[in-house]
């Protein structure tokens, strides 16, 4: 009997082993990001209900809800975060990239809603990553706050014997930096190397501006190449996965060959408008050759 092919990727029916007790506690995204499968995410930018109940059903393993770049009011984003986890039936996980990384409000509000973890923008040094942790990690581990109005007793804080919905936040709950900047990466191995730190990211982006480099996700010069060489060394000596965007198959196929374990490959807004314009292209050019037919 012939031995079948490994997966690398989540199989999509495995989703529901990270979910949580009850669908209003974190699911285990640490687990998912260190499944040592490549799990992939979409991107929601578009601050609407609607939209979030679209790419909920879509099957990504987890979704980027986006704050920096995207001025979401603090309800839109706790109703959002909570539309992807309930349409979803807890199989895909909402992400938060909080506005900055002292956005400690943010931090509060988007865990007590129930996202599964944050991704924290221009991480730089192992202090500013303390401050992340303990504002993300009940005590003893940190000092986030008791979530009044999230805890039902009896209805939401169902629990394993030995755990509570305390010690299940805090086993579950990713944290994310994202270095972006060459103080980051000289301090790189530093801060990935702190326990709560699930994965991290390399801002490729601001990275690449920083350096005084051409606007991208990627390029070939000696200094951006050296900190990409840095991020994947790190990343396999300290056994912690790393995230990236990558946009298209060339991209996706350069991220898994250096190492790259969680992927956000699609993005809300590039796929309603290159969707569209394919579909316009195609319209036109089918009009185009049918008119032609009618008037030969």
């Amino acid at each position: 009997m012939d031995t079948p092919a490994p997966r690398f990727t989540l199989d999509p029916a495995s989703q529901a082993q990270f979910r949580a007790p009850t669908l209003q506690q974190p699911a285990n995204l640490q687990a998912m990001f260190r499944s040592g499968k490549v799990v992939i995410g979409a991107n929601l930018s578009y601050p609407s209900r609607h939209v979030a109940k679209t790419i909920a059903v879509t099957g990504a393993d987890w979704c980027w809800i986006d704050a920096e770049h995207v001025a979401w009011s603090q309800a839109d984003l706790v109703e959002c975060i909570q539309v992807i986890i309930h349409e979803s039936g807890g199989r895909m996980i909402p992400v938060v990239r909080v506005p900055s990384k002292t956005s400690f409000d943010y931090m509060a509000w988007c865990l007590d809603a129930g996202a599964g973890g944050i991704i924290v923008p221009h991480l730089e040094t192992v202090a500013e990553m303390k401050e992340v942790i303990a504002a993300c990690r009940f005590p003893p581990v940190g000092h986030r706050s008791f979530p009044p109005f999230t805890f039902l007793p009896g209805v939401t804080d169902t629990a394993p014997e030995g755990d509570n919905i305390f010690t299940i936040a805090n086993k579950h709950v990713a944290i994310v930096p994202q270095i972006e900047t060459r103080l980051g990466i000289q301090n790189l191995e530093e801060i990935v190397k702190l326990e709560e730190v699930t994965a991290f990211m390399i801002g490729t982006g601001d990275l690449r501006l920083e350096m005084n480099l051409s606007p991208g996700m990627d390029g070939e010069e000696p200094e951006f190449v050296q900190a990409m060489d840095k991020a994947k060394k790190v990343s396999k000596q300290l056994d912690v996965p790393l995230l990236g965007v990558a946009l298209g198959p060339e991209l996706i196929r350069k991220r898994v060959e250096q190492g790259f374990k969680i992927l956000m490959v699609c993005m809300d807004m590039h796929t309603l408008a290159y969707g569209v314009m394919r579909t316009l292209g195609e319209v036109r050019g089918v009009v185009e050759e049918q008119m032609q037919k009618l008037t030969m």
